[in-house]
């Protein structure tokens, strides 16, 4: 008998399918994945300090050689949050503009990941429904942009990924450096011992 774990309910996905079960066997190796290609992201861009969902975007367009346009859009019920295309000479993230900013920046890091991961999806949209969602930009710049069909595996692993490059992002770098010394840093070590 296989066991399986339900998708998180994904931005990208077509009303009516928000995830499904996954087969677990291959978790470990999506996991393990997720984690090498976070690594290797972020020795190449490292996260700015302090963070900047913007400028850790700059930094990945410089070594991808190629422009991240983030744009917001008005939430509807029932349509999803964010979504990412990409062009013919950029990539384009629309994200939720009435939301916290940690919200926004999580919807982004998301996003970032299925570009990161090159994920692919069926298009469930038209022009004429791209452009109610996002009336100030030209229809043929969001069509085919939101809600796209992904597999639960996608969207698991876009998940995780965009759950470990916000813990890198929100995290405060280490209160002492290597080699400090002197009484406050004595007294900083041991603050970080008693709070593990």
């Amino acid at each position: 008998m296989t066991s399986s774990v339900l998708a998180p309910r994904c931005t990208r996905l077509a009303p009516g399918d928000r995830g499904g079960p996954i087969d677990e066997r291959g978790l470990t190796d999506l996991r393990a994945g997720a984690r090498q290609r976070v690594r290797t992201v972020l020795a190449a861009v490292p996260m700015p300090r302090p963070w900047s969902m913007n400028a850790w975007v700059d930094g990945l367009e410089a070594w991808r050689g190629r422009e991240i346009d983030l744009v917001p859009v008005e939430y509807r019920p029932g349509r999803p949050s964010g979504a990412w295309q990409a062009r013919p000479d950029y990539d384009l993230i629309a994200y939720v503009e009435h939301t916290s900013a940690l919200h926004q920046d999580h919807i982004i890091a998301h996003e970032l990941a299925h570009m990161l991961c090159a994920h692919t999806g069926s298009c469930q949209m038209s022009e004429s429904d791209a452009a109610q969602l996002a009336p100030d930009l030209a229809p043929q710049a969001l069509s085919h942009l939101l809600t796209r069909v992904t597999s639960s595996t996608d969207e698991y692993e876009a998940e995780l990924i965009a759950v470990l490059l916000m813990s890198a992002a929100t995290s405060e770098p280490p209160a002492v450096q290597p080699g400090a010394s002197g009484r406050a840093a004595d007294q900083a070590r041991r603050l970080a011992a008693l709070l593990g």
